[in-house]
């Protein structure tokens, strides 16, 4: 699928290089999660320079990434990175999502190609909590919803190499969600203890795999009990055993 490079704390290049080099090789994309932030190494010479086109830079809002200036104004090289070709993803995570560089970020137009929550024990019990709750928190702060559902499906599916799914044409696979895009007063917390509120969220009513229903918050798949037919074997059974007194 690709060639991850996470977390290496030295000051060259070389888990970049390395994995640059064996994404090459394979013909996949390469996925860098900086993790250290070091001048020996800028973040903008990795986005401008290092990755090729089609490559990703995951955890694009974390609280280390310079995307903003003093002013709340997003730094060109972000832009210029993109536009080269250079994947950003969301990558949400426990502590990789911070407000002050998503929202400025998102307001001028700076959209993540891919949204994604890095889900684990953590980030599910903390302010990620889930894949609806990370795209409403786009969604809230200025991203169209025809662009947050296209970054959530087949915007990642095209990263991945993946074209037989993220999309509803006639023959692809049947993984659908139901939606329900709920207006109120919601909430929305990021990677360190800040906070948004919106009024609109969206909420997964029910989910297919393959066809198959793996997720019906309101038995919308399911039929009112009392239209049932009795399976009448059953009920003949229990009718013998039990006796009104």
């Amino acid at each position: 699928m690709g060639v991850k490079s996470a977390h290496y704390q030295g000051t060259d290049w070389t888990s970049v290089d390395r994995a640059i080099e064996a994404g090459k090789l394979a013909g996949i994309p390469v996925m860098v999660d900086f993790g250290y932030f070091l001048p020996e190494r800028p973040y903008w010479k990795l986005v401008t320079e290092r990755l090729r086109p089609g490559d990703i830079s995951t955890h694009m809002f974390r609280g280390p990434v310079p995307c903003v200036d003093e002013t709340g104004k997003l730094y060109p090289y972000l832009r210029q990175a993109q536009a080269r070709g250079v994947k950003f993803d969301v990558g949400h995570g426990g502590g990789s999502f911070v407000m002050r560089n998503a929202f400025p970020a998102i307001q001028q137009g700076f959209y993540p190609d891919s949204i994604s929550t890095d889900l684990h024990a953590g980030s599910m019990n903390a302010g990620m909590m889930d894949m609806p709750t990370t795209m409403s928190k786009l969604l809230v702060m200025g991203m169209p919803l025809q662009e947050v559902i296209l970054r959530s499906t087949w915007n990642p599916a095209q990263i991945i190499h993946r074209p037989d799914l993220g999309h509803l044409s006639v023959g692809a696979t049947a993984d659908l969600s139901v939606w329900n895009l709920m207006e109120g007063d919601f909430g929305f917390a990021d990677a360190s203890g800040g906070k948004i509120q919106g009024n609109r969220r969206l909420f997964c009513e029910l989910t297919l795999k393959d066809g198959r229903i793996a997720w019906d918050w309101n038995a919308r798949g399911a039929i009112d009990y009392k239209t049932l037919e009795p399976m009448y074997g059953i009920r003949k059974g229990i009718d013998q055993i039990v006796r009104p007194r």
